[in-house]
């Protein structure tokens, strides 16, 4: 017969193991504060696309940027912040569908899929849009932001 002791190790052990999250509960509950920080981001995005926020979307864009407009146009980080800021492109608003949204996050990765009514004013004309994209968002630095958008318009 196993000693008192074995008994007392034996339920220390059991109530370790419930109090421990496993890997992979420890690991979906990262993942779905990855994505909502990248969705948060997508929205900081936006709200700074409409403002003409430089130094919010100099904060949310990578560097290595590259973004390609839902009629072909290919902009760098600086070439999209200057359409921004400049007024050649003017954003009155983005509203997302929420409900479309698809979080990928794979380590320091994000893959966001999504839908948003689009109201631009594109060098004086008025497009009232709505896009399917694809955005990749990178964490660094414990920051998540857009390194790559591309956007196709739906048919009116």
């Amino acid at each position: 017969m196993p000693s008192p002791r074995v008994y007392l190790l034996i339920a220390a052990a059991l109530v370790c193991m419930r109090t421990v999250p496993l890997p992979a509960q420890a690991g979906a509950a990262a993942g779905a504060k990855a994505e909502q920080q990248v969705l948060q981001a997508e929205k900081d995005r936006f709200a700074a696309m409409i403002k003409g926020d430089r130094a919010a979307l100099e904060r949310l864009l990578a560097d290595d940027l590259t973004y390609t407009h839902s009629n072909a146009l290919f902009e760098s980080k600086a070439e999209f912040i200057k359409s921004v800021t400049g007024g050649t492109i003017d954003y009155v608003s983005i509203v997302p569908s929420e409900t479309d949204w698809k979080v990928r996050v794979h380590g320091n990765t994000a893959i966001v899929n999504g839908v948003a009514a689009v109201n631009v004013i594109d060098t004086g004309k008025d497009l009232k849009i709505k896009v399917r994209y694809t955005t990749i968002h990178t964490n660094r630095g414990g920051h998540w932001q857009m390194q790559a958008w591309q956007a196709t318009r739906f048919p009116q």
